[in-house]
């Protein structure tokens, strides 16, 4: 079952629970006041009264005469629900949300209410709940600024970098860019995909963040799970449907024929829905070529942007400051 599925399910279950209530509290009112039982009923008739009235253009005296003994049934329930300290709302449906009274829907769009469901959904299915990295926390202090690479500081750099992860989330329905970042361990290649997977997050994407290792763990359990085969649909169907696939630490899993396949799949199926990536690796060029088929490499320097990582490792600056 997909998440938006989940929260239509979810809605269901509020509007049942909250009409069971409303009859267990309209059951209870009943036996202790049952004269408010008969209002409810006369104003049930009255109703009806009302409608035919109007539909059969009687005269007006008639019908303003019905609308009266409407008005005062209401002020006669009123007075008793007030003389036992109970609001006038004590016999209506109680909604959790009042705008879209948990339909999920104002209108034709679709309420606060399930955007955040939406939201908290996608953070449990995106593997990224627990961490605290996002863009407001990136430090540029711990890149140096002397130059090292074609005359290019780490700093400046990672300014650049930075910059493009920004402009990434800011434009990500506008544009069908992949990223690729590739250098040493330490340098901000994980913080800046938390950064982003939590900033596209806010804003109702769906989002899958694995290492390597784990992604392909993942899919090797869920695609020979037999035994709850709706499940592993769903499962492998969000890998290759999620707004943003991430794939942190390439190069770490296990090297195997299945290994090559899955990764080959994912890129493959991904790019074909025109599905966005993000892949981080501690390979260079040279052993991303070594490492992985040809068919996988074409596919990840031909449609990925590259980003070089590269300076010291900050994780021991920040320990040592």
């Amino acid at each position: 079952m997909n998440n938006i599925n989940k929260i239509f399910l979810e809605y269901e279950k509020t509007r049942e629970s909250n009409k069971q209530s409303l009859e267990n509290r309209k059951a209870k009112i009943y036996n202790q006041l049952p004269r408010l039982k008969a209002i409810e009923e006369e104003m049930v008739e009255l109703g009806l009264e009302i409608a035919k009235s109007v539909l059969k253009e009687d005269n007006k005296a008639k019908l303003n005469s019905l609308k009266r003994k409407q008005k005062d049934l209401r002020v006669e329930k009123t007075e008793i629900l007030a003389s036992k300290n109970y609001g006038d709302d004590i016999l209506e449906l109680r909604y959790e949300c009042d705008k879209c009274k948990d339909t999920g829907f104002v209108g034709f769009n679709k309420c606060s209410c399930f955007i955040q469901k939406q939201i908290e959904y996608n953070y449990m299915m995106s593997n990224l709940s627990e961490t605290k990295e996002n863009f407001d926390n990136f430090n540029l202090k711990y890149y140096s600024e002397t130059p090292k690479k074609d005359g290019l500081s780490p700093r400046k750099n990672m300014e650049h970098i930075y910059r493009e992860c920004i402009d990434y989330v800011n434009t990500f329905d506008k544009h069908n860019r992949n990223m690729l970042f590739i250098g040493r361990p330490g340098l901000g290649k994980t913080f800046l995909c938390h950064s982003i997977a939590k900033e596209l997050l806010k804003t109702g994407k769906s989002i899958i963040y694995h290492s390597a290792p784990d992604l392909i763990d993942l899919v090797r359990k869920y695609k020979f799970n037999f035994e709850n085969e709706e499940q592993s649909d769903t499962v492998l169907d969000n890998i290759n449907t999620c707004d943003l696939l991430i794939i942190d630490d390439l190069g770490t899993e296990l090297s195997t024929q299945f290994s090559g396949l899955v990764i080959y799949n994912i890129l493959n199926k991904r790019m074909m829905e025109s599905k966005k990536m993000i892949i981080a690796t501690n390979l260079d060029v040279k052993e991303i070529i070594r490492d992985y088929s040809e068919r996988i490499t074409s596919r990840i320097f031909g449609s990925f942007d590259m980003f070089e990582f590269f300076g010291e490792d900050i994780r021991i600056l920040m320990k040592m400051s």
